[in-house]
């Protein structure tokens, strides 16, 4: 950007005054405002496309992270509702309102401990709030959406016990051999991945063995069938895990309202 510091144009502005030639003067004097002014307006038109570009990557971002999160929802709802179900299962059983052998009931007991462990992903929103960027996303709803859930979220509002008290009872009462084969063979699929919606209408509803642990699975159900606390805590596990998949309701509905319909492959 060339300005009256320019030694060519001040040279050719001293010419001009000594001549008195003032038509010359005022169009040097015209092409050097032109020139700043010309200057000024290409920095900002930069300044302002970078920005556009910056909040475009940040949208992006932040829409591919509640993707996530959206499926996390889905996951919570499906798996906390198959916990449920098992717990619930249980409990007939060891009521004696059904009649089922002693795998199935340790299999049961122990799909109602299981935890939906997927971890929250705030990675470009933390970012956001940390370098004061949030006003570069223009999609306000989006932006609404966000500070809504990562603020007062799926974990926040929880309905479980945070002790996991049943949990650690079912873990007090059985083998470490028995509880990894049950973990191997009975848990929702370790290759499972964020976005696999196709597993989670199955994900802990799928038949299942632990061959080999015989004498282990009849210890175990012996020590479910005879220990007075196991009752109230599945009756607890069954009722929180139901709340808790019937709650993912409202951010179903909110990633509904601000994000693309998910597209589900066969």
């Amino acid at each position: 950007m060339r300005g009256l510091a320019d030694p060519m144009i001040l040279s050719r502005i001293i010419h001009h005054l000594k001549t008195q030639n003032w038509t010359a003067v005022g169009l040097e004097f015209l092409i050097v405002i032109l020139g700043v002014v010309i200057g000024f307006q290409v920095t900002e038109w930069n300044t302002q496309r970078q920005a556009i570009a910056r909040a475009e990557l940040l949208t992006t971002r932040l829409i591919e992270d509640l993707r996530n999160e959206q499926w996390r929802v889905e996951g919570n709802a499906f798996y906390y509702a198959q916990v449920s179900d098992n717990a619930q299962r249980a409990i007939d059983a060891l009521e004696g309102r059904r009649s089922v052998d002693d795998e199935t009931l340790v299999i049961e007991a122990f799909r109602a401990t299981q935890i939906f462990s997927f971890p929250i992903i705030s990675t470009t929103y933390a970012e956001l709030v940390a370098t004061g960027t949030i006003s570069l996303v223009a999609d306000d709803a989006l932006m609404i959406a966000a500070v809504e859930y990562y603020e007062s979220g799926a974990d926040v509002l929880s309905f479980q016990d945070r002790d996991r008290t049943y949990r650690s009872t079912f873990f007090q009462l059985a083998d470490r051999a028995l509880v990894e084969a049950l973990a191997d063979n009975c848990a929702e699929p370790r290759t499972m991945g964020i976005g696999d919606y196709a597993a989670l209408p199955e994900i802990l509803d799928f038949p299942c063995d632990i061959d080999g642990h015989d004498a282990a699975v009849t210890a175990l159900a012996g020590r479910l069938r005879g220990n007075p606390a196991i009752l109230p805590l599945l009756r607890q596990r069954a009722v929180e895990t139901l709340v808790e998949s019937r709650s993912q309701i409202y951010w179903r509905t909110l990633f509904g309202q601000v994000l693309p319909p998910v597209e589900v492959s066969e």
